[in-house]
């Protein structure tokens, strides 16, 4: 890894007869360079950001339904579990053992 840095410092040394004033006009393009780059990514994370509100909002609309569902489908759950309750009462208040079951018929007085 040393090695490579080391190539890399001397790419990047100006040579011994380089004009002065291209070495500070590079290295001054080279930061202009920069910031129009780190400019330009703060506009794309503003722009993703702001696209990304309607989604969420359109994702939250989305959970709210299916709480509201899911809250609706107990509901029906609770009322569908007594009326079996009820029904199951009903069933059984029928078929109480007190009560016997049979024929009869009327025979007259006479």
């Amino acid at each position: 890894m040393m090695i490579y840095l080391r190539q890399w410092q001397q790419k990047m040394k100006p040579q011994p007869g380089a004009n002065p004033l291209m070495v500070v006009l590079s290295w001054l393009l080279l930061g202009i360079m920069l910031v129009v780059a780190l400019g330009l990514g703060l506009i794309f994370l503003l722009v993703g950001w702001i696209l990304l509100l309607p989604m969420l909002w359109r994702k939250r609309r989305q959970i709210k339904q299916m709480w509201q569902f899911k809250k609706a489908a107990e509901q029906a759950q609770r009322d569908a579990r007594q009326r079996q309750d009820k029904q199951r009462q009903y069933t059984e208040n029928r078929n109480d053992s007190s009560v016997i079951d049979g024929e009869y018929s009327v025979k007259d007085d006479d």
